[in-house]
């Protein structure tokens, strides 16, 4: 992924967490069907997963470009829920129908 395009993603994902309460399991569960069945998160499982990738490895703030009601550590953590369970979930279509 170019650059910085992958905060881009990432914000995305924060983003769509703006109304979910508790960063669970549960939560990544949904978030990681939405991206597989590619529902308001479009862009398909391997652009999310190429950005989270980065994501866990970027040493600076991920939580500082949206007002959001969760912490810098508690998304941390929500995104390497979200890489499992988006890898519990393939193999990942191609193209949809």
């Amino acid at each position: 992924m170019p650059g910085n395009d992958w905060k881009g993603v990432v914000n995305q994902i924060l983003y769509g967490l703006i109304f979910t309460r508790v960063l669970d399991e549960a939560a990544a569960g949904r978030m990681a069907d939405a991206m597989v069945e590619r529902r308001n998160l479009v862009a398909g499982p391997r652009v999310y997963a190429a950005a989270i990738a980065q994501a866990r490895r970027h040493r600076g703030p991920l939580t500082d470009e949206l007002p959001t009601p969760h912490g810098e550590d508690e998304f941390r953590v929500f995104l390497e829920l979200l890489a499992t369970q988006l890898d519990a979930r393939r193999p990942w279509r191609r193209t949809i129908s």
